[in-house]
């Protein structure tokens, strides 16, 4: 049990970064891909936000002729940091007019909960790193420390689209001048009824924590349940902690790893909360949080069903986690494509009764629209072809390929790509450069330009 405890508390401090790594290739160009702007990889946005942003960009390339693109990935490993992702990405694309180097990268990565702002050399004047670094702090950290990316994303564009355009930046109060204006207001009502704050207080202590022991202990409760799993030789069968699959989730009825996380998760926060109301400290009450998150992460990157014991459903005995080296000769060849694609995790599970193996797999949900029904695997290759291209007066139509190149299955779909939008103010502007506008869309890349590190960044 104390190793137990010492495992958690050093997961406070060495938690898991995910696996799920991208390179500059994977990231879907938006001007090649459909004439925008916006390029949503690690799926954050709404499409309504999507299609202001590449309004207010389009309008932005047509009065100013700076090029600007939003970029969303999981996260950036295999560089050294998102910064150098950053600056790859912008010159990999060429954001920006040749010659000008008049282009902006607004990159958002998530795992690494870092947003970076790269701007081209041409802007150093009208863009410094110091603007860009106010805007940052004042506009965009504060919504996505509340997980509002849409909200911080488009504030971001809209200063950064005024900035190229000449119009001053707006000010947001700091934080921590609101602190003490709001502290300043709250001392005089705090002096009045002080027994009985103190009172309510106790009783708030008192529920919460007991509030909290109530749900860890059912937590608890419910992760002494074991997960049966069928142990068959060879493992040839692998069900999937994902996908909702009526084999899969009657093979994984005794699965509770939702729950369990829904009980421990909403228990630590009721006593982080006793703790921050009986110590008054802020830093107090996320660490039974962490702890738990630790753990669910510690547990679940190792054995892939992070709370249950799991018990062979043949001979109700014990099985003991398969190494990944031994693993990997058990799984067929597009499994085996899929894990080293790194699109999925496979676990296997082995009963000393019964010599059998069980394979289970957690999907990255990233590619789930890259499941091949042949394989029953993520081995599919997404390629897209434009077939018309969208205007101001009617949609557009691409063509998705789906193949594998294990089993030679093959789809294909129309998908209608949105018409472009514009805003009234800038009709007059649009009708008088029409054949422009023309020419600019059969160009679907971007201009040419470079970067050299210039911009800003952030950590939410």
């Amino acid at each position: 049990m104390p190793k137990v405890w010492a495992a958690v508390l050093l997961g406070i401090f060495l938690l898991p970064q995910p696996a799920w790594a991208i390179t500059l290739e994977q990231v879907p160009n938006p001007r090649r891909s459909y004439g925008g702007w916006v390029s949503d990889t690690a799926d954050i946005l709404s499409s309504s936000t999507e299609n202001e942003l590449n309004r207010l960009l389009t309008q932005l390339e047509q009065r100013t002729g700076a090029e600007m693109a939003v970029v969303t990935v999981p996260n950036t490993q295999g560089y050294a940091t998102p910064k150098a992702f950053t600056t790859q990405l912008f010159n990999y694309w060429g954001i920006g007019k040749a010659g000008q180097n008049n282009g902006v990268l607004f990159l958002i990565s998530v795992g690494d909960r870092r947003v970076e702002i790269e701007t081209g050399r041409g802007l150093a004047t009208i863009l410094p790193d110091s603007r860009v670094q106010q805007i940052i702090d004042q506009q965009i950290l504060p919504k996505f420390r509340n997980r509002d990316f849409d909200g911080g994303t488009l504030a971001g564009v809209r200063q950064l689209a005024s900035v190229l355009q000449g119009q001053p930046v707006a000010e947001v109060p700091s934080a921590a001048s609101q602190a003490s204006t709001s502290l300043s207001t709250a001392a005089v009502p705090r002096a009045v009824g002080t027994g009985s704050l103190a009172a309510a207080q106790s009783s708030l202590e008192g529920i919460l924590l007991l509030l909290g022991i109530i749900i860890l202990g059912v937590g608890w409760q419910r992760s002494r349940q074991p997960v049966y799993l069928k142990a068959e030789r060879g493992g040839a069968k692998v069900l999937s902690l994902t996908r909702r699959e009526q084999g899969t989730m009657a093979a994984l009825s005794s699965l509770q790893s939702d729950p369990i996380r829904l009980f421990l998760y909403s228990g630590s926060l009721c006593f982080g909360l006793f703790l921050l109301s009986a110590s008054g400290n802020w830093l107090v009450p996320g660490l039974p949080f962490l702890a738990v998150v630790a753990a669910d992460s510690i547990l679940g990157s190792k054995r892939g069903i992070p709370f249950q014991p799991v018990v062979c459903q043949s001979c109700g005995r014990p099985m003991r986690p398969i190494q990944p080296q031994v693993l990997d000769k058990q799984l067929p060849p597009a499994h085996r494509l899929a894990k080293s694609r790194r699109r999925a995790r496979y676990y296997g599970w082995f009963c000393p009764a019964c010599q059998g193996v069980a394979v289970v797999v957690r999907e990255n949900g990233f590619y789930r629209h890259l499941y091949c029904p042949r394989c029953q695997a993520l081995t599919l290759d997404l390629t897209t072809q434009v077939l018309r291209k969208a205007t101001y007066t009617s949609e557009g139509l691409k063509l998705e390929i789906l193949t594998c190149s294990i089993c030679g299955y093959r789809s294909q779909r129309e998908v209608e790509i949105p018409r472009l939008s514009r805003d009234r103010d800038f009709d007059r502007d649009s009708d008088r450069d029409s054949d422009r506008d023309s020419d600019r869309d059969s160009d679907r890349d971007f201009g040419g330009g470079s970067s050299s590190g210039g911009g800003a960044g952030g950590s939410w």
